[in-house]
């Protein structure tokens, strides 16, 4: 089954079992409706992102914006973060664009900010695979939980990293954190824990 086909069988689940993560009811609410409605990215859309931001793409994450360019307000992305239960929306092309205009458009350290964040805390918050920044221009929004986590493609990842794993940017306390080796695994992942 590929990224598309599992997916969809997670959209599928949502509708059937919102309230087990606290949901509003999408076919009530009217947000599948919505979704189905949601066309693909072209070939040009995608280059062109690719172009402004000069990175190249996961051909996982092209394959799924292929299908979907974002899921509007459909929840399409359950996922575990730690302790915390999250549903995230795909945030269309244009919208990662738009973002990036004011998120993750500077690189700044933890350590930038002493006022937040202890030597401790630094050292707490290490991971080898993530380099000890709170912004990157690297990195890249691509799916919003409550406005404020966000799931991002990490194209500049730490030594122990790869480029095009998923990290999750999450607020109050703010922390970046690992999620998935790639969008693919996460969303195979995600597939296995609800609809297997």
């Amino acid at each position: 089954m590929n990224i598309v086909d599992k997916s969809k069988e997670i959209v599928k689940y949502i509708c059937e079992n919102f309230e087990e993560w606290d949901l509003d009811d999408p076919i009530e609410e009217g947000n599948i409706d919505d979704y189905e409605t949601v066309i693909g990215a072209t070939e040009e859309e995608l280059k062109s992102f690719e172009e402004a931001f000069e990175v190249e793409l996961p051909e996982s994450f092209k394959e799924l914006y292929r299908y979907k360019n974002g899921s509007g307000y459909m929840c399409a992305l359950p996922c575990a973060i730690g302790e915390r239960d999250m549903t995230f929306c795909l945030m269309s092309l244009e919208r990662i664009t738009s973002s990036k205009g004011y998120f993750q458009n500077k690189d700044a350290l933890l350590a930038d900010y002493p006022d937040f964040f202890s030597a401790q805390d630094i050292e707490r918050l290490s991971d080898g695979r993530i380099k000890p920044y709170l912004f990157n221009k690297r990195w890249f929004p691509f799916a919003e939980y409550c406005d404020s986590c966000y799931l991002m493609l990490d194209m500049n990842p730490g030594d122990d990293g790869k480029v095009g794993q998923i990290i999750c940017y999450i607020h109050d306390p703010d922390e970046v954190v690992y999620v998935a080796p790639s969008l693919e695994e996460l969303i195979s992942e995600v597939y296995e824990e609800t609809c297997s």
